[in-house]
This record gives C-alpha cells, structure tokens and sequence, in this order.
C-alpha cells in the first residue's frame, strides 16, 4: 500500500462516520441526485435532510467527529486533504467559504431545530 492509501484508511477508520457522511452525501454529483424543487442544489439542504432520515446517535456522532477534526486541524489546509480523503466532492469555494467555515456552517445546521429538518426526494 503506498502511502497516500494508508494516510486515506487512516482518516476514514478516524472518522468513520464522517467517510459515510461525505461520501454518502457530498459525493460528486451529489447535486443532480435529488428534487430541488426550483430551487437551485444547497448543501445545508442536503444536511437538513440527513438529519431528517438518521438517528439522533449517527447525527450527534457526526457533529462530534466534525468538532474533533476542527480541533485536531491547526493548519487549516490540512482539512482539505482530511475531507477528499473522507471523500467528499463538494467544493465550499462555489459558495465563499473555505473547508474550514463550511465546516463550521456544517455544525450550525446541525445543531438547529428538529423542526428544520427536510426530506429530499431523489430522482428516479
């Protein structure tokens, strides 16, 4: 294994619920696989559905491991390498932020109100 595969296995047994998250979630692509609705693909709506669809205990430990990574990372390109590597597609820089605020933007909308949490259909 070279060691760019083993830095990958590491960050994902690190943080296996956010690989599942990030790859199940923000996968490229992931903004054609559902309704918008006419509105146009966000990714605190993809958040506010995984909160819809998931156990408080898979949620919370994906907030958590988000705050635990947050914490661990003083240098902030590190997340960037750290979120490919939990394999994420989604780019914070189509909407302004950096990893490390839409990271952050990630915590904040998942620690709103039960009541803001959406259902998104997916395409069929």
């Amino acid at each position: 294994m070279n060691a760019l595969a083993s830095v990958s296995n590491n960050t994902r047994k690190g943080y296996p619920e956010l690989y599942q998250f990030f790859a199940g979630y923000f996968y490229q692509g992931w903004s054609e696989d559902y309704r918008w609705d006419g509105d146009e693909p966000s990714f605190d709506a993809v958040i506010r559905h995984f909160r819809a669809i998931n156990p408080p205990l898979l949620i919370n430990s994906v907030r958590d491991q988000i705050s635990q990574l947050l914490s661990s990372t003083r240098d902030r390109s590190h997340v960037a390498i750290a979120l490919s590597e939990l394999g994420n597609g989604f780019d914070p820089a189509f909407e302004g932020l950096s990893e490390f605020e839409w990271l952050e933007q990630i915590l904040e909308v998942l620690s709103e109100s039960a009541s803001t949490a959406i259902v998104l259909r997916e395409r069929g």
